[in-house]
């Protein structure tokens, strides 16, 4: 479980804050996203950068006992999935990007990552 808590002291941060901003500045990431599909060298980058972190993650804590650790697993195996979708199909994520933005789903998106952010910061930090 301490793996459990130190990871969740690393994503509960960053999630959150990702979740916040998506509210305050949701142009701004916006913007981000049309950046990054616009760079094929900056994707590709982050794709290599995700999988290897989603690797690193998979290796380190793929344990679903708990739903803390279940949490924990599922953020180092969807980082691995992004990669690789960024790196195999930088088509279909833009596409698939595209159609969230287009349906409004982007707050769905942004609520999802809050709750996310928030639980596990309160599951390091106060638990």
């Amino acid at each position: 479980m301490d793996t459990t808590i130190f990871l969740a002291r690393v994503w509960g941060p960053i999630i959150l804050a990702v979740g916040i901003g998506i509210f305050a500045s949701r142009s701004y990431y916006a913007k981000v996203y049309r950046d990054l599909e616009k760079d094929a060298l900056a994707a590709l980058l982050f794709g290599i950068v995700a999988m290897a972190a989603g690797i690193v993650q998979i290796l380190v804590h793929d344990s679903w006992s708990s739903f803390p650790q279940g949490l924990v697993s599922f953020l180092g195996w969807a980082l691995l999935a992004k990669g690789i979708a960024f790196v195999v199909a930088p088509k279909l994520v833009d596409r698939s990007g595209d159609y969230w933005a287009g349906k409004g789903l982007i707050p769905v998106a942004g609520l999802l990552t809050l709750v996310g952010g928030a639980y596990l910061c309160w599951f390091a930090y106060l638990a």
